[in-house]
């Protein structure tokens, strides 16, 4: 699973970074409107009594309306506002949703080797698309549809202020929308539950046994697409489990004694929420040194993707996380083996000899002491051999009491403590080396962890909808804000034009950096027609392309700048982690919670003030 590097900043250093950003959005919304709302003033009046009118609008709401609010008149307008999404049948909303999932065996792969991740995916963004969709026709058309047909001045012409109707629109709408996600959310989850659910069954005559250990293995039977391998001890007495069915389509099962015969429990671990402790991580070069760039940099085997760096196998390159604030208490239970350290991988391999293609590729880890005034023995741990495996997860347990170290004098393995002889003040580097001759791993910060207590899949499942519904608010945010001054039809396009842009801000980015290959539109275009490929230079003479590549590149600081007023959606969608079974980090909520309260209290009195001019204009 591919992690954005910005989730590894704590929550208090992203927000003392992220507030300059929003003061700047903050003013930049509201020179806007000052400027807009001038010059409309001027134009139906003179400069000097727009300059009047526009004043006489700031202090009235800084002295009158927002101090005056009364929350009576808005949960009058959030009634209003709900009565009349329940007339506009939103409710049929939840009833696509439901023949969809009712359908969805039809179109989804049922044999897919991680079916969870499948029909996570799939009830998560249904639920996403439908609701996103939902919010913006209905927080877009209402207030245009009250302004034609006139009913809006029954509510004006009582003392209602005009954030009230602001607010009172964007309460409704959301409440409404939470209740669809809140069932939409509950019906998800015994979707998945149900999908999950299966069982198999062993056959007593098809066990083979090993007489002397008491050993049985053998095969289960074949449902839900799949089979399992397992391994079976009837040595074993007791009411726990004795046997275990190996993984297969992400999930195992526990094997009990029934009489005579043996059964399998319900599938686990498919519904996962690992708890990963990230550390920080640098590289080595070839012959052991820290690279010009401060240890940053790994190794590039030629791939456009630059997620992963890489190091070499059979010399001193190494991958170093520093792990921070660890304590015994981490590794007691829950996450693996009692008094274990449980290390996560999800490494890459690259092959630059053909080998054993089937085969695993060697490494080999090591604890070291961050101290760096330490003698070299007294800071590294003997050599801990693991082979990769590709395109998976895999788990390296090492057992903390039994880590060994070579004693210089003896040169023989000794026993020493971690936490006695190698953490420092809660520190501890992990060092990982590529062992196999011209072979190379690949990897990123996200792509080693180490395992802490695992949590709830069901909490999890909780705050990525919780992802959802800051969307859906977020959206009828914009929706009711702009349905204040451009009819339906436009105010919706407007709010589908602040998502795409918020969707593809990163993606602008890339192109602006020039770390996406192929240029800006016109130069994009230009190579489509001439048939030119995206990572050669541009066939059209020096000039030309001087030309071409400056209207790109203004044409997409333009672009850069308007989706930078828009929310980072993808910040927002949480489906890989649940999907993955990775557990959302509090400080990943906390961003975004902060995030959504800012573009609230934003747009709400930017649609005070919008709809506040319109009535001066009336």
């Amino acid at each position: 699973m591919v992690v954005d590097p910005s989730e590894f900043i704590p929550f208090s250093e992203w927000l003392s970074t992220a507030a300059g950003g929003f003061v700047v959005l903050a003013l930049v919304i509201f020179v806007a409107w000052t400027v807009i709302a001038f010059a409309f003033t001027a134009l139906r009046n003179t400069p000097k009594q727009a300059v009047s009118i526009v004043g006489g609008g700031l202090r009235r709401a800084i002295i009158e309306d927002f101090p005056r609010s009364s929350l009576r008149r808005t949960i009058g307008m959030t009634r209003l506002a709900i009565q009349e999404a329940i007339r506009n049948k939103v409710l049929i909303i939840f009833a696509l949703f439901v023949v969809l999932l009712l359908f969805a065996g039809w179109f989804l792969d049922v044999q897919n080797d991680h079916p969870a991740r499948l029909y996570l995916g799939f009830v998560i963004s249904t639920s996403t698309y439908l609701l996103l969709a939902l919010a913006m026709f209905v927080s877009a058309f209402s207030l245009p549809n009250d302004i034609k047909n006139k009913t809006i001045y029954t509510i004006t012409t009582k003392p209602v202020r005009a954030h009230e109707i602001f607010l009172g629109r964007v309460l409704g709408f959301g409440a409404v929308g939470s209740v669809l996600l809140i069932l939409m959310g509950l019906v998800s989850y015994a979707f998945v539950v149900r999908g999950l659910d299966h069982s198999h069954t062993i056959d007593n005559a098809s066990i083979e046994w090993d007489e002397e250990t008491g050993l049985g293995t053998g095969f289960t039977s074949v449902d839900s697409h799949h089979r399992h391998d397992f391994l079976i001890n009837r040595n074993l007495e007791g009411d726990g489990p004795v046997g275990i069915a190996e993984l297969a389509q992400g999930h195992t099962h526990a094997i009990f004694r029934d009489g005579d015969n043996y059964v399998l429990g319900p599938p686990t671990g498919d519904l996962l929420a690992r708890v990963p402790v990230y550390g920080n991580l640098r590289f080595l070069d070839r012959y052991g040194r820290e690279s010009d760039a401060g240890g940053e940099g790994g190794l590039s085997v030629g791939k456009e993707w630059t997620y992963r760096e890489y190091i070499e196998g059979n010399t001193l390159s190494t991958a170093i996380w520093t792990f921070e604030n660890l304590t015994s208490d981490m590794f007691s239970s829950g996450a693996g083996d009692e008094g274990t350290v449980p290390l996560e991988l999800n490494l890459r391999v690259f092959r630059t000899t053909k080998g054993d293609i089937e085969g695993k590729v060697r490494g080999e880890i090591l604890l070291v002491n961050p101290e760096k005034t330490l003698a070299v023995q007294d800071r590294y741990s003997a050599p801990i051999p693991f082979e990769a495996e590709e395109f998976q997860t895999f788990q390296v347990n090492i057992d903390y009491n039994e880590i060994r170290r070579q004693n210089p004098n003896t040169a023989e393995l000794e026993k020493i403590n971690l936490f006695q002889d190698l953490v420092d003040n809660g520190k501890l580097e992990v060092h990982v080396r590529c062992r196999d001759h011209a072979q190379f791993f690949g990897m990123a910060q996200a792509d080693m962890y180490i395992r802490a207590p695992e949590g709830s899949f069901e909490m999890n499942f909780f705050k990525c909808y919780l992802g959802i519904w800051m969307q859906l608010i977020l959206v009828t945010l914009f929706g009711v804000f702009f349905s204040t001054f451009l009819n339906g039809i436009v105010a919706m396009v407007a709010t589908l034009s602040i998502l795409v842009m918020g969707v593809s801000a990163g993606f602008i980015g890339e192109v602006q950096s020039g770390d996406a290959p192929g240029g800006g539109p016109i130069e994009s275009l230009i190579r489509n027609i001439t048939q030119q490929g995206a990572t050669v230079d541009l066939d059209m003479g020096e000039t030309a392309t001087s030309v071409i590549q400056a209207l790109d590149s203004f044409y997409l600081d333009t672009m850069e700048s308007v989706a930078k007023l828009a929310p980072d959606f993808p910040r927002f969608n949480m489906a890989a982690k649940v999907a993955y079974g990775y557990d959302i980090n509090l400080d990943l909520i906390l961003k975004q919670v902060t995030t959504t309260l800012v573009y609230f209290f934003v747009l709400l009195f930017a649609g005070y003030f919008v709809i506040s001019s319109r009535e001066i204009a009336a």
